[in-house]
């Protein structure tokens, strides 16, 4: 009776083991064929830099090279972002311990710190053992909204104070009042 409960237990176990294995090639099967779909970016926001921060990075290789890694990042594949998951990682590395002078705030340092924390993680899950397609592309998205978040923040080091700003409109309304196009204004009594 023991020999028989053994039998049928071990048979038990092995029928489990293969249909384990089966559910595991199928899954992986499905996730290599999603790889090959382009992702679909989440975010429909787009940021261009302010012509002085433009300015300020146009000499700038790391900037640049990210740049054109995240262009082509957008219309890439699965496929695509698995083969360029090392080479980003590198390039936020760079991104992150060139920045110059100029540009060098707590902000801008906190955001170059989260991209190339993103980076991490998008080469953690493309050099995964059981890749996962949805974690990529999601990964993926983030990293292109933490880009836009970079350059928003590098667009803020050039914008002007609210101060500046009341400033700039009193000297354009004393220079406008002084040039006579504005009438006087009447005393008050």
């Amino acid at each position: 009776m023991k020999k028989i409960l053994l039998i049928l237990s071990v048979s038990l176990a092995f029928i489990s083991c293969q249909e384990k294995t089966a559910d595991r090639e199928q899954n992986s099967e499905a996730g290599r064929m999603s790889f090959a779909e382009e992702i679909q970016v989440t975010s429909n926001r787009r940021v261009s830099l302010l012509p002085e921060a433009q300015t300020e990075v146009s000499q700038w290789l790391a900037y640049i090279t990210a740049q054109n890694e995240m262009e082509s990042l957008k219309k890439g594949t699965g496929n695509d972002i698995l083969d360029t998951s090392n080479s980003l990682l590198q390039i936020m590395e760079s991104l992150n311990t060139t920045l110059p002078d100029t540009l060098r705030s707590p902000a801008v340092e906190a955001r170059a710190n989260v991209l190339l924390t993103k980076a991490h993680v998008l080469h953690q899950h493309a050099t995964k053992k059981e890749k996962d397609a949805s974690e990529v592309f999601q990964v993926a998205n983030e990293l292109i909204v933490e880009w836009d978040n970079f350059k928003l923040q590098l667009n803020e080091l050039y914008l002007k104070a609210p101060g500046d700003f009341e400033m700039e409109l009193d000297e354009e309304f004393e220079r406008a009042r002084s040039e006579d196009t504005l009438p006087a204004m009447p005393a008050r009594q």
